[in-house]
């Protein structure tokens, strides 16, 4: 890609090193764009796993005080089980997208903060003093007959 040209005079060889100028320029702007275009390719797949990632609260451990490595065993299992039990009953006749959206809503919302082992104890509490509430209160009474049934009256 070398030009011959004949130059003469003063003038055509300051014209000719001003085009070469300009043409080394508008190359380097040229390799400098497809430089950053494949550095954006080859970076792109991560930065779309970084995403996800720190939306399902993995990249990002100190994300408004919830830290993901605090979780016990009552979070980690309902991270699970939430969204099958949503898949298995809700969500039976919907399609692929609201499956893996509501899938992943319900990830995020489950976090240390909110489900852990001492509020599921709590709640298992007050569902139990509840439940025995209701079971006194239906008791029936015993009816004294006045005889007692096992007594010999022959």
């Amino acid at each position: 890609m070398v030009n011959q040209t004949n130059i003469e005079n003063i003038q055509q060889l300051r014209a000719q090193i001003k085009s070469l100028r300009l043409q080394q320029a508008e190359q380097e702007l040229y390799f400098l764009k497809k430089k950053q275009s494949f550095k954006d390719a080859i970076e792109s797949p991560f930065t779309f796993l970084k995403k996800i990632g720190s939306f399902l609260g993995f990249n990002t451990p100190k994300q408004h005080g919830i830290n993901p490595k605090n979780a016990d065993w009552v979070t980690s299992l309902a991270r699970i089980l939430v969204p099958m039990v949503l898949n298995k009953t809700l969500l039976r006749g919907n399609g692929l997208f609201l499956k893996s959206v509501l899938t992943l809503l319900s990830q995020r919302v489950i976090n240390p903060q909110n489900v852990n082992q001492n509020k599921l104890s709590s709640l298992i509490d007050k569902a139990s003093s509840w439940i025995n509430s209701t079971l006194k209160s239906k008791k029936k009474p015993t009816i004294d007959y006045g005889i007692p049934p096992d007594s010999e009256t022959f």
